[in-house]
């Protein structure tokens, strides 16, 4: 393609033309020469040799060079500014020197000497000291407010200066934990608004633990079996130490039986310790049933310690911990007994009342047993061994034993591996009226079972034990109400015609006397629904008991609270008087008026933990108690 003169293009086409020309060189010198026809301002080359040889890759490099240069220039100027000048600071000339123990007692005050000197040309402005302590920190004047983060000024520093601060608090956390405090110390230099930072670790041990932590138990159970954990918390800590916590972590196959005390359970595994002072102690009793297979090992982990801020299930410092570790084994037999249906191996019974025992049992063992016998051993003194009552079996007054053994239970002479059967018997506890010279405040009765047996034939075979196992029963107080009602006696005068009439009103007054036996009680309530057509009129006597009425629902609710044992006998019983009216309707001609329903009494024996009470019938104008009452003083009259 031959380039015309003549023709007008862009540049970028003329550049097309010649690179993909096949005169190439000629239109290159055409080219060249127009350039020199302007004045060979460009100097360009009159042949393609030359052209390589003034390649403008020169001028680039050049430059290049020359911006490295100037760079590697300013970078030194900058280092030298910033590092080596006379006015220039740097964190490596800072120093944060901490003097303090290196390990203290869990809830025991300990101190820190902070330094922070300036090795630096300038001086340091706005020097602050901000120290972040670790979860479990608490403040050493005020013990019960947790320290998070202390902050205090140290002014200006100067060139070659130190100032120094000491620093207190309280530190809780596990035995041989290690904490870590971290100081950082915030400054300023003159003729710059950023703020820099200095930050120093220091890392103190806790020695010993604020507290002690002591579990109780049994090593070794039978699967199924009840275990009694007794945990025992002591503070070694000099100052009260607020808020603790106790969370235990239960094993697959524990189901909780029981737990004490009641009222510091939070899901049956959190316990509120409250504040524990200098030297105090706190009791957690825990009651479960672990099931499992022979050799098996369960652990149950028990941990102490304040709680997170925002979950007070959650322990968030730990002070101490605990793991108590159960062997399972299988029993060479197996028994077990229920009271009323009750498989716990602690339970509850009011007294009077009938327990019926069943034994359920088997020969675990792959061989026979001979001549097996079952001992239970039953005292204390409420039972009442006049109502003890057994099935296939024998009762030894003398020894408080019942046997099953072979002479009324043949099956018992040889036992098949996995062969099994059950046991019944009966007994009651007794009332206190019973027996008036003894005691029975936070009384039990114990049923101790024995297994004996020989897993070899003949008469000299060694008898061994092949179960034993043990329940107890707490004996509950009586809690009792009278519901009365009078008319001409009492705390208030009453109106209306007596008799009462159809359609005129009568006022009586309804009188409850609480009473109770041996055990304390608490939280004991009485209550009881106003019948239709009868209206409460406010009066109460006396007014320092705390009675109340719900005028939508009709029911009057009075909260005796806590009851002394033996009240309404060695101690007076408490009673409270109340006024009612009643109009009768002309349906209610000729009969009896009901003036109050069923009145209801409960309340929790603080001994045996039983909820226990009664409910006594209905008051209506048949009230024989007054002493103007008559022979059909109860029927409304016309």
């Amino acid at each position: 393609m031959i380039l015309n003169p003549n023709e007008k293009k862009d540049k970028i086409d003329i550049l097309k033309d010649i690179l993909y020309s096949k005169n190439e060189d000629k239109l290159l010198v055409k080219r060249r020469h127009v350039l020199k026809d302007k004045g060979d301002f460009y100097n360009t080359p009159t042949s393609w040799e030359e052209d390589k040889s003034t390649s403008m890759e020169i001028p680039y490099s050049k430059i290049f060079l020359g911006a490295f240069i100037f760079f590697i220039i300013a970078f030194g100027f900058a280092f030298y500014r910033f590092w080596g000048g006379s006015n220039i600071v740097s964190g490596d000339n800072i120093d944060i020197l901490v003097s303090g123990p290196v390990s203290v007692s869990g809830g025991e005050e300990f101190s820190l000497d902070i330094e922070v000197k300036n090795n630096n040309n300038v001086d340091l402005q706005v020097v602050d000291l901000h120290v972040e302590y670790p979860d479990g920190t608490r403040n050493a004047d005020d013990p019960s407010v947790e320290l998070k983060r202390y902050s205090e000024g140290f002014g200006d520093i100067k060139v070659g200066e130190s100032q120094n601060k000491i620093v207190r608090a309280i530190l809780f956390g596990e035995e041989n934990g290690q904490k870590i405090i971290n100081i950082n110390v915030e400054y300023r230099i003159s003729g710059s608004n950023a703020i820099f930072n200095k930050q120093k670790d220091y890392t103190i041990l806790v020695s010993s633990s604020p507290v002690n932590i002591k579990v109780s138990s049994i090593d070794e159970a039978n699967s199924n079996q009840q275990i009694d954990f007794k945990i025992d918390i002591t503070s070694n800590s000099l100052i009260t130490i607020s808020g603790l916590i106790l969370k235990v972590d239960y094993p697959f196959g524990f189901n909780i039986v029981s737990t004490s005390p009641v009222s510091t359970v939070k899901d049956n595994n959190v316990f509120n310790l409250g504040d524990l002072e200098s030297g105090g102690k706190r009791v957690i009793k825990i009651s479960g049933i672990l099931q499992g297979q022979d050799g098996e090992q369960r652990s149950l982990k028990f941990t102490v310690g304040m709680p997170q801020k925002d979950d007070d299930k959650v322990i968030g410092t730990t002070f101490v911990s605990y793991t108590k570790d159960i062997s399972l084994k299988r029993s060479l037999v197996g028994l077990a007994m229920s009271l009323n249906n009750d498989n716990n191996k602690e339970t509850a019974l009011e007294n009077g009342n009938k327990v019926r025992a069943d034994i359920v049992w088997e020969n675990n063992l792959a061989e026979k047993i001979y001549n097996m016998v079952i001992n239970i051993k039953i005292n204390g003194v409420a039972l009442d061994k006049g109502s003890i009552n057994v099935e296939d079996g024998f009762y030894n007054s003398s020894e408080n034993l019942i046997i099953f053994e072979k002479s009324y239970s043949p099956d018992f002479s040889v036992v098949n591996p996995s062969a099994g059967g059950t046991k019944r018997f009966e007994f009651s506890s007794l009332i206190p009226s019973a027996k008036p010279n003894i005691s029975f405040s936070n009384s039990n009765i114990n049923i101790e079972t024995t297994v004996l047996g020989s897993r070899a034939g003949g008469s000299n075979s060694p008898i061994e034990v092949l179960f034993s196992d043990t329940k107890i029963i707490k004996i509950s107080s009586s809690l009792r109400l009278l519901s009365k009602g009078y008319r001409s006696v009492g705390p208030f005068e009453n109106t209306g015609p007596f008799p009462p009439k159809v359609d005129s009103e009568s006022t009586y007054t309804i009188t409850w006397t609480a009473t109770d036996s041996f055990n304390n009680i608490k939280n004991a309530k009485a209550s009881a629904f106003l019948s239709p057509n009868v209206v409460w009129t406010g009066r109460v006597y006396p007014d320092s008991e705390k009675i109340y009425y719900n005028n939508n629902t009709g029911e009057i609710i009075w909260d005796i609270g806590d009851m002394k044992n033996n009240t309404g006998d060695k101690n007076p019983a408490r009673t409270v008087s109340f006024q009612i009216s009643a109009i009768p309707s002309i349906s209610q001609l000729g009969s009896e008026l009901n003036l109050l329903n069923e009145a209801t009494i409960s309340g929790i024996d603080s001994y045996s933990g039983a909820r226990i009470g009664e409910v006594r019938s209905a008051v209506t104008t048949r009230i024989t108690s007054d002493p103007e009452y008559t022979k059909d003083a109860e029927k409304v009259l016309e």
